[in-house]
């Protein structure tokens, strides 16, 4: 037993001093950049260089966010003026059929070797659930997450998990 640590332990010395030669050798290969060589490659590549003084030169006025603010409140306060009852039923019809298109039943698909947490998230992302962690932990305590399978899925926002799931294992 001793004779088998002592020779690993002479092993790794040796690895550690041959990788230690090694990043030396390497190392010493390695050039520093200086101001010709930044120069040189500009030159070679078709770029232009910039002093920190053009650069800010060229860099957009900054507004200080107090101004911006200010601005912010006078338009909201102009646009609500402008608003009128036939403004407010449009946006209430608006409104009304965006709720009718989340409702409507749209194909998803999921690739071949996609992971649960990857599969929960897209469908996160495209409004079918509300939360990827919670659905996944859903999904575990039924004992089904190994049950979802790829394909194209006919899916609606807002569904709940178990109508989800049901979808995603059949």
């Amino acid at each position: 037993m001793r004779t088998n640590l002592r020779a690993f332990a002479i092993g790794i010395l040796l690895a550690t001093g041959v990788m230690g030669v090694a990043y030396s050798i390497v190392s010493a290969g390695a050039t520093t950049l200086n101001e010709e060589s930044v120069q040189a490659y500009a030159a070679e590549n078709n770029l232009h260089l910039l002093s920190k003084e053009e650069y800010d030169e060229l860099l957009p006025e900054v507004v200080p966010v107090e101004e911006t603010k200010a601005e912010q409140n006078e338009e909201k306060v102009k646009k609500e003026e402008s608003n009128s009852n036939e403004e407010a039923k449009e946006e209430e019809t608006e409104e009304a059929e965006e709720k009718e298109e989340k409702n409507e039943p749209f194909e998803i698909v999921i690739p071949d070797g996609m992971a649960t947490y990857e599969i929960t998230a897209l469908l996160a992302r495209e409004g079918i659930i509300e939360d990827d962690k919670k659905f996944d932990a859903y999904l575990e305590d039924k004992n089904i997450a190994t049950k979802v399978r790829s394909g194209t899925f006919t899916m609606k926002k807002g569904m709940s998990y178990e109508e989800a799931a049901d979808v995603l294992i059949k």
